[in-house]
């Protein structure tokens, strides 16, 4: 049998079992493993992750292939399994389906174990389709669209015609008639012209039901993939308003620039056999289309033209109009049978001359021109209120409501005006209007006839307006500001409209600048001969609005920040004292020195102190979100607004714990390191009571519904129960092992549930106390539990990268696969329909809770997203991720619609080299590497090619190269004089928490949370060693002195001794009392020295395990540590670092403290012994102050402080206003002055 035999034989088993057929994925992987290749060559031949082939799609294949056969089926064994199947004859096949009926049932756990991938009825999302309930005529045009998909098979139709002509209507009709004869129908509207790779990041995950999200970084790579699963399955793909991705201005069918790759997709869907069809809109023909459609071929044109006499008389019927039949003939004829002409000019009609139609025809101004010259016409007419809303409604982009309008505009004006120029234009017909109540929308691979919300079920009174409409005000729009930029006009308005504003929601603000800013841009670039002109002509507009502030309010600073931001000219410097800066997004702009004193920054958004966001819930009421990062602050924000009410320290590390009372007045708040539970007010952020002493520490803390107790989960299975009213320990619940990562209430408060490091999810009954039921499936820690609002089933989260759903009336259980990592956190949709996951893998996935369909993916986040949680009314969902950023997502559509973003850069790690000319230093919150001259403390370079966490940096033996581990699994190799990366490691599966380079320079080991430990040549790149035998996570990692052997240890306090050379373990110290920071060689690689759990270090005889001494005096944990290097001045020294925010250095040999420096206002996280150019001994200590500091070890002195310019460095905020105090705060911590 060859492979192409296998392949026809897998399909025909695989979907004579479960109704589908191969994915293209498994058919890659197939194919593959069938030559023999490793999922590393699969991945590189096919444009795959091989953490993705190896993780998911190649394990769900066998399973898969387990299944329908019957039988154990693996990458090793598969080929004979198949080839069996095959020698059978047909009545053999019967034989064996009789007899494969008992296996059935005996595998009928694992079909009802798992939630089944196949699509049992079409799966549609209709994206924002219109409502086409009112739809006129078009039988013909219906009826040959149809017979070209179904009958001639045709794979890329384009509707062309011109602006108003029907062609998104006509597009939402057909789709709702043929959609039954689709597995996907999908449609998407390009008119916020959307990047080709943001369009199939969108695509191939809907196609793939929510499994192929890693998706290759090619741009033609990606259009393979879609062309694979427009082959795997028939979809329909409609893409509305194709000339928004089209230049005006040029050639007909030019692309505007950046946007050229769609020309590609659409000659490849077009070229490329498959059973489906993209049908595309637009007003002009891309070239493509021309090169390949004809009559007979499968690529086809529909030339759109007006609607017929009888069709156009219906508009005129629902305007009142009256006429006879010739002058009605006469109208419909005269603007060609367009609707929207139709719709606006009968609304003149009505309005100016009594809807009688004769009257309008003997002014003789009814000759068309095009929908333009009408569109001139009517906004003439318009009253300066009006063409404001029109204006705003284009700015807008997506339907607005009366109170975003009556914000928006200056100066303001009264709702009862503004409803009733929103009343007139909609009566023009100019705007869109809805005015029914919002419908949740069914979400979208629910199949059947579309019954999902249209435009009227979006949102009570909202406006938008009809494409042909929003591009012509924005191109007049874009015109002005053009004009009014090179002085040609007065800043008029530029004044009084936000070309981006700061509250859009993500998604609409990064449009803005793609359909409004960047032709602006773009014009002005080609107006000035240099970006220097340019910025001189930007600069005498600025000094005009400072000259004459009281002709220009509003926003017109803030625009021309904005533009300053998008062509990258420095802001350094810039003086825009005394203006009103509205709405101006500043999250992520550097704004060293700019003087700002004295405005208004009413609207506007700037960057937060988030750190690495660890928790995240709302307020049961809605109104508020708080966080926790790995600082130790709680910080609470309002909802509506977006902006921040209160930060606090509520802990000085990481604070894992967070949660809301019931009644919402308190956030209970619990950190790992400080075994205290805390109560704090939520109005002030003021503590309540002494805190609750555990007994351990703890990792999760939850209310109960009833709010009278309190769950805690701690480390080494310890589970307690307070009452909350009188502070006071009500039970210990016994039964779980390690660490238990989550627990939750019943929505009765009358059941308990846990789950932790043992891989158990565990149920107690709380009016005993006892233990009712233990769950067992998950092979790793359970990170996450959730009961459903109706208290009947429960959820749990593992780090074996499934979420499991149990019943507990049956006990029986499905499991959910997706994530391609850990799974962190896992929670239900206040109505209980929905189940949202979120993971190591940067992703939110959301699930249909009865059947564990996926259904939507929710990317954004930059690393791992620790934590979400619905809002009580289900519609938005708040998250927070190891990229320092909260985000809230819209549940319907998977759009991100708010982020704050921290910008902060805790040191993590620190190392000098060991010819004192350098320092290095590694952040987990800004993700970068920094190289520094410590002799007069220049940051000399800052590498930015981590996308994760930077956890340790070290340098090697001769300095001249230096090595960086992060939480992606990667290390990078550094050479210190070309300042390049020269090699990177793909050393993990996950996090690599501490790097080492032996004393000879040979050797580089790394130590990770897959908990093993792995060692490389460092010249060469080769993997030498991996050593295994730790079951936690490997956080440090450590050679003797020599080189000749390795110490390492875990989370739980384990040390291996190692011999490098055969990687052998040699030796296991159970230091449960030890935390699993660091561990160093002491006395020459005689001793060991690790970091006790009560604030102490401990020293210990290698050869004997007995400990020699304990060295107290830290008033906090210590969190690292580090030993002088052999020195005939001075003793061994040992420096020590802690959550005190002091450095203690210690004499080790008699274990004495010599000196305490203080002066860090953060936790210390890393200590390093060096020296400078002339060798003078030094410590340098890095902080979550954003610090590192330089002692003389002799007196103590600081001697210098290293700190990188922060994002608002040096910018004077003197005298503003329209920020609260608390964002005044966040804007200082960020180096602003007054």
């Amino acid at each position: 049998m060859n492979v192409e035999q296998g392949l026809e034989a897998a399909n025909k088993i695989v979907l004579a079992k479960v109704k589908r057929r191969l994915s293209p994925v498994e058919v890659v992987i197939l194919s593959g493993s069938w030559q023999g290749q490793t999922y590393e060559e699969i991945a590189s031949s096919a444009s795959y992750a091989a953490s993705y082939l190896k993780r998911y799609a190649g394990p769900k294949l066998w399973q898969l292939l387990s299944d329908v056969l019957g039988e154990v089926v693996s990458k090793t064994n598969f080929r004979a399994s198949l080839e069996y199947h095959c020698q059978q004859d047909i009545e053999g096949v019967q034989a064996e389906g009789s007899t494969a009926s008992e296996n059935k049932q005996a595998g009928k756990h694992v079909s009802e174990d798992r939630a089944e991938s196949f699509i049992a009825s079409p799966c549609i999302d209709w994206g924002e389709a219109m409502d086409v309930s009112r739809f006129y005529g078009r039988t013909t045009e219906l009826n040959t669209l149809q017979h070209w998909i179904l009958q001639d098979h045709c794979r890329l139709i384009g509707i062309l015609g011109m602006g108003g002509i029907g062609k998104t209507a006509l597009s939402v009709k057909l789709a709702e008639e043929i959609q039954d004869q689709f597995t996907y129908v999908i449609w998407r509207s390009l008119r916020n012209a959307p990047p080709l790779t943001d369009l199939l990041a969108d695509l191939i995950p809907l196609l793939s039901h929510q499994q192929d999200i890693d998706l290759p970084k090619s741009i033609s790579t990606q259009i393979t993939r879609l062309i694979q699963y427009l082959q795997h399955d028939r979809c329909l793909l409609v893409l509305d308003n194709g000339e928004s991705i089209l230049q005006s201005g040029q050639p007909v069918g030019s692309y505007r620039l950046g946007y050229e790759v769609y020309g590609e997709l659409f000659q490849r869907i077009g070229a490329t056999e498959h059973q489906s069809c993209l049908l595309l809109t637009s007003r002009e023909k891309p070239g493509e289309l021309a090169t390949l459609e004809g009559d007979e071929l499968p690529v086809r044109l529909l030339q759109l033209t007006g609607l017929s006499t009888t069709d156009g008389e219906s508009i005129l019927d629902t305007k009142g109009l009256v006429g006879s039949s010739a002058d009605r003939d006469k109208l419909i004829e005269h603007y060609r049978g367009n609707p929207l002409a139709l719709k606006i000019v009968a609304t003149s009609i009505r309005d100016l001359f009594g809807g009688n139609i004769a009257e309008f025809l003997e002014q003789g101004t009814a000759v068309f021109n095009g929908l333009r010259r009408l569109l001139d016409g009517q906004m003439e007419r318009l009253s300066a209120l009006e063409q404001q809303v029109m204006n705003w409604l284009a700015i807008n982009r997506e339907w607005t409501t009366i109170n975003q309008l009556h914000a928006d505009i200056i100066p303001s004006v009264s709702k009862a005006q503004l409803l009733e120029v929103l009343e007139g234009l909609g009566r023009r017909s100019l705007i869109e209007t809805t005015t029914r109540s919002p419908l949740e929308q069914q979400l979208s691979q629910n199949g059947g006839s579309r019954k999902q919300p249209s435009k009227s079920e979006r949102a009570p009174a909202s406006f938008t307006q009809q494409p042909a409409v929003m591009e012509y005000v924005t191109e007049h729009l874009i015109a002005t500001a053009v004009a009014e930029l090179k002085g040609e006009q007065p800043l008029n308005r530029l004044s009084y409209y936000a070309l981006t504003k700061a509250s859009a929601s993500d998604y609409i603000r990064e449009s803005q600048i793609r359909l409004i800013l960047e032709p602006i841009a773009t014009q002005l670039r080609s107006s000035f001969r240099s970006t220097a002109a340019l910025s001189q002509q930007l600069q005498q507009r600025l000094r005009q609005l400072q000259t004459t502030p009281e002709l220009y309010p509003g926003y017109a600073a803030a625009n021309l920040l904005s533009l300053l931001r998008y062509l990258q000219i420095d802001l350094s410097g810039w003086d825009f004292s005394h203006l009103p800066i509205w709405q101006a997004y500043l999250q992520e702009t550097s704004l060293h020195q700019v003087n700002f004193a004295g405005c208004d920054f009413t609207g506007s958004v700037f960057a937060q102190t988030l750190s690495s966001v660890v928790n995240v819930a709302f307020s049961p009421d809605g109104s508020l979100m708080a966080s926790t990062d790995v600082d130790g602050r709680i910080h609470v924000w309002d909802t509506d607004s977006g902006q921040p009410k209160l930060s606090w320290q509520a802990h000085n590390d990481f604070t894992w714990g967070l949660c809301f009372s019931p009644d919402g007045q308190t956030i209970a708040s619990g950190s790992v390191h400080d075994s205290l539970i805390k109560l704090w007010d939520v109005q002030t952020g003021k503590l309540l009571h002494q805190p609750f002493q555990i007994v351990k520490m703890s990792w999760t803390v939850k209310f109960s519904p009833d709010g009278k107790r309190l769950a805690i989960g701690q480390e080494e299975g310890f589970l307690e129960l307070w009452d909350v009213k009188t502070a006071t320990r009500l039970a210990f619940l016994e039964g779980h092992s390690g660490i238990i990562q989550s627990v939750a209430f019943s929505p009765d408060s009358q059941w308990l549930l846990s789950g932790g490091d043992d891989c158990t999810v565990r149920l107690w009954d709380l009016s005993t106390y006892c233990e009712m039921r233990q769950f067992d499936g998950h092979h790793r820690t359970v990170s996450s539990v959730a009961f459903s609002p109706d208290g009947q089933r429960i959820a749990s989260a593992s780090w074996d990268q499934t979420v499991r759903l149990w019943h507990l009336a049956t006990g029986k259980s499905i499991y959910f696969q997706g994530h391609t990592d850990h799974v962190w956190y896992v929670t239900f949709s206040p109505d209980g329909s929905l189940l949202a996951t979120a993971g190591q893998d940067q992703t939110i996935r959301l699930w249909n809770s009865q059947t564990g369909q996926p259904i939507r993916t929710l990317l954004g986040h930059q690393a791992s997203v620790s934590a979400i949680a619905f809002s009580p009314d289900g519609k938005t969902l708040l998250s927070g991720s190891a990229d320092s950023a909260q985000k809230v997502w819209d549940v319907t559509t998977g759009h991100a619609l708010k982020t704050w973003q921290g910008q902060t850069s805790r040191v993590w790690s620190v190392a000098f080299s060991p010819d004192g000319q350098h320092l290095i230093s590694g952040s987990a919150t800004d993700l970068l590497v920094r190289l520094w001259n410590h002799q007069d403390g220049t940051c000399l370079k800052t590498f930015n090619e981590h996308t994760h966490w930077v956890w340790d940096v070290t340098f090697s033996s001769d300095g001249k190269t230096f090595a960086s581990g992060s939480s992606d699994g990667l290390i990078k190799l550094w050479d210190v004089q070309t300042q390049q990366c020269i090699n990177t490691l793909p050393c993990h599966t996950n996090c690599v928490f501490g790097t080492a380079i032996s004393p000879d320079g040979r050797i580089l080991v790394s130590a990770s949370n897959d908990s093993t430990i792995k060692l490389w040549d460092i010249d060469t790149g080769a993997h030498l060693h991996t050593l295994t035998g730790h079951s936690y996570p490997v956080w440090h990692v450590t050679f003797s002195p020599d080189g000749r052997w390795l110490a390492s240890i875990t989370k739980d306090g384990i040390v291996r001794l190692w011999q490098v050379e055969t990687g052998t373990c040699m030796q296991v110290f159970e230091q449960h009392d030890l935390l699993g920071f660091e561990v160093v060689f002491g006395n020459n690689g005689q001793t060991l020295v690790g970091i006790g759990s009560d604030n102490s270090i401990k020293q210990w005889e290698i050869a004997t395990g007995q400990c020699l001494q304990r060295l107290q005096g830290h008033t906090a944990l210590v969190r690292s540590i580090a030993l002088s290097p052999p020195s005939s001045h001075h003793p061994q020294l040992l420096a020590s670092g802690s959550a005190d925010n002091t450095v203690r250095l210690w004499d080790l040999d008699s274990g004495k403290c010599l000196n305490v420096l203080q002066g860090h206002t953060g936790i210390i996280f890393s200590v390093a012994f060096g020296c400078d150019a002339m060798g003078r001994s030094l410590l340098a200590s890095g902080s979550f102050d954003e610090t590192i500091r330089l002692w003389n070890i002799e007196t103590g002195e600081c001697l210098k402080i290293l700190r990188p310019d922060r994002l608002y460095e040096g910018m004077n905020v003197q005298g503003i206003t329209g920020l609260s105090d608390e964002q005044k705060a966040v804007l200082k911590q960020l180096g602003a002055v007054e």
